[in-house]
């Protein structure tokens, strides 16, 4: 058991060592993952953390938790989720930081072994814009009742509350207080002309919602975000001040077994909504799915589909994750997040059934796991 566990800390340094190296531009995270990887002590908290869960952005997270929960600890002098611009600390940042870690062991530890990290990036709804704008394309005028498959705390169910800026088009509310953004590479403009005004319904199917009043869980969430990312933080507490005005619905349970009543319940004849366009959309939530479940969602879409006047599956996942749609070629150069391959780690794609038929899939292109770009294909206009 000894050597087991000197292997398993000796993998948690190493992960520590390539998050450096990953991301060389975030001045406090990797310079806290460079003292991590040298280490043991403070790594091996590491150690207590679920199957799968044991790396640095835990530790991060756990650490981030506590000074959200404790700003008036030293090292909060260095998170600018907590310190206004003009008074953050300057140079290393380790020593405070190790000091901390070691000082609260008793308070991170249940923190590590029970929490997972969740990316809930509100800047994902530059994906959604696009996809919604396809799915909606030949049913612009139809209300549209949107479902997302985890969901955590909805915050990609408001797309039309949020001022959306894609290569100089803006969709949405311009004059929201949550500004998201992506770059459009490639020649390929999107035609967002039929994104919906206003979105009719919104639920969030999850294993484990996220209540939005639940200020314990909303924080945890801001805690997975990086200070080194001020503008993801404001964006993320912008978010969630619109989402308490109007929350959106939250159904706890497996997403896959929940979605046939979810659909009967949505938008079918003699249901509220009758004759609504239903949205079902998962963005990085249908890869931790097992391969052999994916194929269930088509299924149980394709037998509902006759109910429904319309309906559309819109995603945003790794190549080859969802059935029907291929990811196109990339002969671009490496971007970032890739496989592999060599290829930008996320695939968009649209499938749709109208009054029970199905039309025949289309891979829209590819981006960048949280938005910041993307790159269409032909014929994805």
């Amino acid at each position: 058991m000894a050597d087991r566990a000197a292997e398993d800390l000796a993998t948690i340094q190493d992960r520590f060592d390539q998050f450096a190296a990953s991301f060389p531009d975030l001045t406090l995270y990797r310079r806290l993952a460079v003292g991590c990887a040298r280490d043991p002590e403070v790594a091996g908290l590491l150690l207590a953390a679920r199957p799968g869960q044991a790396r640095p952005v835990l530790l991060f997270a756990a650490v981030h938790d506590l000074v959200l929960r404790r700003p008036e600890l030293v090292l909060a002098r260095w998170y600018s989720s907590v310190t206004a611009p003009e008074d953050l600390a300057t140079g290393d940042a380790w020593p405070e930081f190790r000091r901390t870690v070691l000082e609260h062991r008793d308070e991170l530890v249940p923190v590590i072994a029970t929490r997972a990290t969740q990316t809930n990036e509100v800047n994902r709804s530059v994906l959604v814009a696009v996809l919604l704008a396809a799915a909606c394309s030949d049913v612009a005028a139809t209300p549209v009742h949107l479902l997302e498959l985890g969901s955590s705390a909805g915050l990609l169910l408001s797309p039309d509350r949020y001022r959306i800026d894609i290569a100089g088009a803006v969709v949405g509310d311009p004059a929201s207080g949550v500004r998201v953004a992506g770059e459009l590479r490639g020649s390929i403009e999107p035609d967002l002309t039929s994104f919906p005004s206003t979105i009719a319904e919104r639920l969030g199917i999850d294993r484990d919602p996220v209540s939005i009043d639940d200020a314990d869980r909303v924080r945890w969430l801001e805690a997975c975000l990086w200070p080194d990312q001020p503008w993801r933080i404001d964006r993320f507490v912008a978010a969630v001040a619109i989402a308490a005005t109007d929350p959106p619905r939250l159904r706890a349970g497996d997403m896959i077994e929940l979605l046939p009543e979810i659909l009967a319940a949505s938008g079918s004849p003699g249901r509220p909504g009758a004759g609504a366009h239903v949205v079902i959309m998962n963005l990085w939530s249908l890869t931790y799915v097992d391969r052999a479940l994916r194929r269930s969602v088509v299924d149980r879409l394709a037998e509902a589909a006759p109910r429904h006047h319309a309906l559309s599956w819109i995603t945003a996942e790794p190549p080859g994750c969802v059935p029907g749609i291929d990811p196109p070629p990339w002969n671009g150069e490496r971007a970032g997040i890739v496989d592999e391959a060599g290829r930008p780690d996320t695939v968009l794609g649209v499938r749709r059934w109208r009054d029970g038929r199905e039309l025949a899939p289309a891979t829209l292109g590819w981006a960048h796991p949280h938005g910041n770009w993307i790159q269409l294909v032909d014929g994805a206009a």
